[in-house]
């Protein structure tokens, strides 16, 4: 199982209050540490939030500065979302910040874990010194626990889908609205690549709020080019290599970081630091080839594993969109399972005609997971053929007897929690 903090334990009530008003409770009562961070940047969206973070850190890193970062979820140990200049906050640090803070909520303010574990965060930011600091949000924005910063040097809102309806609305202007709440009057925002209908929500929040836009497609662009792509604003254009993070969409992730980081003040960022940065960025869980443990042992000559943490629909089309333009060699498989709550037809949708098949598997370590069964019936419904399985071994071995004249090439995708179970050792 992931590793998880011994505080705060799950609520088994519903506070009367909003994340953010019980997070800054109990901020006040350690001192406030979030008047006392480095400077920072604030990023919401649905998807590209943690890429586009990765990028802004070794770009920055690369430039020669001390970088702290804040990027939930964590995929084996909690450390991995406090990351104090480049590196994991280490166990006996994040134990007497935990300890502090739960002594300091005390028996009357119980907290969730996300925003308990967000003010141990907070206080290790602010005692360790840097010079800037990526800060990443839960979910949402308007009230998620990282909100109650107020003076970010930009907030960044990266692509806007359909996920977390239950919480953050049944429509894109909904989901929009939440994710502005980042927003900061007086504080510029860059805005990636957005739906229609929730790009105009975030012109008119950030007109009610006075907040300056750095629009994608209005002040900025990129193009895709045979060596890498093109960075396109009102200063002209540059090319950078292609960023070592796969797929087309990442070109879009490293524009927005660029974008956000061409309106930094004090910052002497260069463009060899940027190609630098855009070179050696690494990120777990985003489009990875699979190479050691027991899963991987599995393979066949010729057969090849891969693994990405897309969870809805739209990573599906980036997904689907460059097997297209890539995988065409080789016959490829889909091994597939995620959360409870997830459009599993819409998210399978994209793989149609793409994969020869799907196999559904239960994601181990996620302890609110869909049966195997689910993406099976799913799939189903798609007319895509598909079989549940007991397990990721179970699932890779039949993919090789299913095109056993032929190598192939199996993706697994879905949960970021399934990565315990493709790199299983």
């Amino acid at each position: 199982m992931i590793s998880m903090p011994h505080w705060p334990q799950p609520l088994w009530f519903e506070p009367t209050d909003t994340p953010i008003e019980r997070t800054a409770k109990l901020l006040a009562r350690v001192g406030n540490p979030e008047e006392k961070l480095p400077p920072l940047i604030h990023v919401a969206g649905t998807n590209g939030k943690g890429s586009t973070i990765a990028f802004l850190r070794h770009i920055l890193m690369a430039a020669g500065y001390k970088v702290h970062a804040y990027v939930p979820p964590h995929i084996y140990r909690f450390n991995e979302r406090i990351l104090l200049d480049g590196k994991e906050i280490d166990d006996d640090f994040l134990h007497q910040l935990l300890e502090e803070a739960r002594i300091a909520a005390g028996d009357d303010l119980p907290m969730t874990a996300f925003a308990g574990t967000t003010v141990a965060a907070f206080m290790a930011f602010s005692r360790v010194p840097a010079d800037i600091f990526l800060l990443e949000t839960g979910m949402g924005g308007r009230i998620d626990p990282t909100n109650v910063v107020r003076h970010p040097l930009a907030t960044i809102i990266t692509p806007i889908h359909y996920d977390h309806m239950e919480f953050l609305g049944d429509t894109l202007a909904k989901i929009a609205s939440e994710k502005a709440g980042i927003m900061k009057r007086g504080h510029p925002c860059v805005v990636s690549f957005q739906q229609p209908e929730a790009l105009a929500e975030l012109k008119l929040q950030a007109k009610d709020k006075g907040v300056e836009l750095y629009l994608y497609g209005e002040h900025w662009a990129v193009e895709k080019t045979r060596e890498g792509f093109r960075y396109i604003d009102g200063n002209g254009s540059v090319e950078f290599p292609k960023p070592s993070l796969l797929g087309d969409h990442q070109l879009l992730n490293a524009g927005t970081a660029i974008a956000a980081l061409s309106l930094l003040e004090n910052f002497d960022i260069s463009g060899e630091a940027i190609a630098e940065g855009l070179t050696h960025t690494q990120w777990k869980g985003r489009l990875e080839p699979v190479k050691t443990g027991s899963t991987a042992e599995l393979l066949v000559e010729g057969w090849e594993l891969w693994f990405d943490g897309g969870h809805n629909a739209s990573c599906a089309y980036a997904m689907s969109n460059y097997a297209k333009g890539n995988w065409s060699d080789k016959p490829l498989y889909l091994i597939t399972g995620t959360t409870v709550g997830k459009d599993m037809k819409a998210m399978l949708e994209p793989f149609k005609d793409v994969v020869e098949f799907i196999c559904g598997v239960h994601v181990t370590a996620e302890p609110d997971a869909y049966p195997a069964e689910e993406a099976a019936k799913a799939a189903e419904k798609l007319d895509i053929p598909s079989q549940a399985f007991e397990s990721m071994e179970d699932a890779v071995r039949f993919c090789q007897r299913h095109s056993a004249d032929k190598p192939g090439r199996i993706l697994v995708f879905g949960s970021f929690y399934l990565r315990h179970q493709a790199f299983a050792a």
